[in-house]
């Protein structure tokens, strides 16, 4: 016969071993919530982050298809030969376009207020020499200095240089004065072919095309158009044939400035420095100070010059005698010709 009591240690028994057991069956519950809690909080932490990179890389690639869809779109319409007429593409269509902010140098004298925009192969070295020499004369000739023969590499007054025309407008007084000096298009062209292209041969410094005239225009005249629409490019071949109205923030400077037209020989030459010499009298540069700039700007020729050399002159002969050359840089610097007041 069975008593009640006789049950009651297998009645504990049974009910501590159910309490062990649902203690093991909570704590894998707890486990397995807390690893579905884990699986959550990583799967909000990645999931963004994948879906991210997935529609960062659709949309990399779209825009890339649509980059090479309108550049192949866009040699379709433009001029794709420089050199060539073009009958199917309108004429304003095919010029390189004007104000591009491509490049920002000026040379000052504080002690005048008085800018220079430099523009490779317009003065640009010896300009320099000039602003320097007048912003502290004695610095300038007890250095063994000279106007004439002042390099651009070991200029003297490097510190004086500034790199927009905002920040001219900030350094010097509200009444400064800033002069662009230009160069007509075609001599500035064959200048550049000439020292770069041609003197430099070796040195493989305009786009692989060495002496070839026409290849190089073909090249350049390519390369600012792209420049125009995307991003410049800042190789030595790039600036010293870029368009001038591309330099010194033209579109904001332009009507605010003193423009003079380079010359390097005769009666032109004599008018480019008297129209300098006017705007060193309204700033009150000394007439000694004046006297010197005058005498080192009628030396003539300087360290980079190319004028009267056999080379220019057989590429100049070249320019003129082939309509496809002069049609070439005509489309490259059509606005230097408009807004500098030079004949095509």
């Amino acid at each position: 016969m069975t008593y009640p009591k006789d049950r009651e240690p297998l009645l504990r028994d049974s009910d501590c071993g159910n309490e062990i057991e649902n203690e093991k069956w909570q704590h894998e519950l707890f486990k397995f919530s807390d690893a579905i809690s884990f699986i959550h909080i990583k799967r909000e932490r990645i999931c963004p982050r994948a879906v991210f990179l997935i529609v960062a890389t659709i949309l990399g690639l779209f825009l890339v298809d649509q980059y090479r869809i309108s550049m192949r779109r866009t040699e379709l319409e433009e001029c794709n030969d420089v050199l060539a007429e073009c009958e199917n593409v309108p004429f304003n269509e095919t010029l390189v376009p004007p104000f591009y902010n491509y490049l920002e140098d000026f040379t000052v004298s504080r002690r005048y207020d008085i800018s220079l925009c430099l523009i490779p192969k317009v003065m640009s070295t010896i300009g320099t020499a000039v602003l320097c020499y007048i912003d502290d004369p004695h610095a300038f000739s007890n250095a063994n200095r000279s106007i004439a023969h002042e390099t651009y590499d070991g200029r003297f007054c490097e510190g004086n240089e500034m790199k927009s025309f905002a920040s001219v407008s900030r350094n010097l007084h509200s009444d400064f004065e800033n002069v662009i000096v230009v160069r007509d298009p075609f001599d500035r062209f064959i200048s550049g072919f000439t020292e770069k292209c041609v003197k430099y041969e070796g040195l493989d410094l305009c786009h692989g095309c060495g002496v070839d005239i026409r290849c190089f225009l073909r090249k350049q005249y390519r390369r600012f158009m792209r420049m125009s629409m995307l991003f410049p490019v800042y190789t030595l071949a790039d600036t010293h044939f870029a368009p001038q109205t591309w330099f010194c923030d033209m579109k904001n400077s332009l009507n605010k400035s003193k423009v003079i037209k380079y010359a390097n020989r005769g009666e032109e030459r004599d008018q480019m420095i008297d129209s300098i010499l006017e705007v060193f009298e309204r700033r009150n540069v000394t007439m000694e100070e004046q006297g010197e700039v005058r005498n080192e700007l009628s030396k003539g020729k300087t360290i980079h010059s190319t004028r009267g050399s056999t080379i220019r002159l057989d590429y100049e002969k070249m320019m003129k005698e082939d309509v496809s050359i002069r049609r070439a840089i005509v489309r490259m610097y059509y606005y230097d010709f408009l807004y500098f007041g030079y004949k095509i």
